[in-house]
């Protein structure tokens, strides 16, 4: 499942967030930089944060670093804290390791200063990320406890050749989203963080606090699940050949009230995992994009075939072998936005 995020910053000055949410799944909002003082806050990330809090936008936050020993990363996820105390965040807290300064440090020394930084804050039961660039990854952060965080990785190509885990990938710098002057950093994320943190009782959360799946899905979403049943008043669980589908009938007051696909089975809210926000075939082999719908359990329908070619930029959508071609690409990268 890959998500759609952006990261912002006071370099995106004053952000209309109510038109950006349509946009995103998910925002990171840099709190400040470097050590533990008032001057080295975010100038915007008090409304950003709170703008995300009133309009229900899932967002975690990020602090650039430039320490040089343990003691300043210390201060720094000090820093984090006194920001954040007041906020319910489903994802991440990531530590920015980018600067020039902290480039020439030792491995050892950069280590050192995250997992101080790391320490500091789920002592305070928050949940740690590492951000860093590519480079950065392969030569710098290459002590072996980075893999005890999940991992954001910047690197602006059209895939990311990394041969490790990661939950984060930004891959562009120059983003458009309605909402925001200028670019922005556009992200893909690859884990249920919202679920996850909530689970753990982390970043201010709790189990109890709202979260989907809520019995708010409707026909036509796309969903994962971990498991499926035969009918729609069936008690027994199946483990499904493809973990996700579309949503394509509801039976009101049912046990198992959502029909995937063209009889892929019927879910119910405890076995949806989440929405995906791009559908995604790897392994089609073939060469039509209405059979590599069909065989994830997509409305391949002209008219559902045209929302999806202007979701994803494809204008003026009237099913030539070059706009399918375009579809099928995205899809098959998973990238094709829903």
């Amino acid at each position: 499942m890959a998500t759609d995020g952006i990261d912002v910053s006071q370099y995106q000055g004053t952000i209309d967030w109510e038109k950006v949410k349509p946009h995103i799944d998910f925002v990171i909002i840099r709190c400040g930089y470097g050590q533990d003082i008032v001057s080295q806050d975010d100038a915007m990330f008090k409304r950003n944060a709170d703008e995300c809090t009133r309009l229900g936008i899932p967002f975690g936050v990020y602090l650039y670093s430039y320490a040089s020993n343990e003691k300043e990363a210390i201060s720094e996820a000090k820093h984090v804290l006194r920001l954040v105390k007041d906020y319910k965040m489903e994802y991440p807290v990531y530590y920015d390791l980018e600067d020039p300064k902290v480039g020439r440090l030792s491995n050892d020394q950069i280590a050192r200063n995250a997992k101080a930084f790391a320490d500091e804050l789920e002592a305070n039961n928050y949940y740690v990320g590492m951000y860093a660039n590519l480079f950065w990854w392969r030569t710098k952060l290459t002590d072996p406890l980075f893999n005890d965080y999940t991992k954001w990785i910047a690197s602006y190509n059209d895939v990311l050749n990394y041969d490790g885990n990661y939950d984060m990938w930004q891959y562009s710098s120059t983003g458009f989203v309605e909402g925001i002057n200028g670019y922005v950093d556009l992200d893909f994320g690859y884990k249920d963080f919202p679920r996850i943190i909530r689970q753990l009782g982390l970043n201010n959360l709790t189990k109890d606090d709202e979260t989907t799946p809520g019995g708010n899905y409707k026909v036509g979403d796309h969903v994962t699940f971990d498991h499926v049943y035969i009918s729609s008043d069936s008690t027994m669980p199946l483990i499904p050949y493809m973990n996700h589908g579309t949503i394509t009938r509801i039976q009101e007051g049912a046990r198992n009230p959502y029909l995937i696909g063209d009889g892929l089975g019927w879910v119910n809210d405890q076995s949806i995992t989440g929405s995906r926000s791009y559908l995604s075939n790897p392994n089609y082999t073939g060469d039509s994009i209405v059979d590599a719908l069909v065989q994830i359990g997509v409305d391949a329908s002209f008219e559902n075939r045209k929302r999806l070619a202007s979701l994803n930029g494809i204008d003026n959508y009237q099913g030539s072998a070059r706009q399918n071609y375009e579809m099928l690409n995205l899809l098959r990268l998973g990238r094709l936005k829903n």
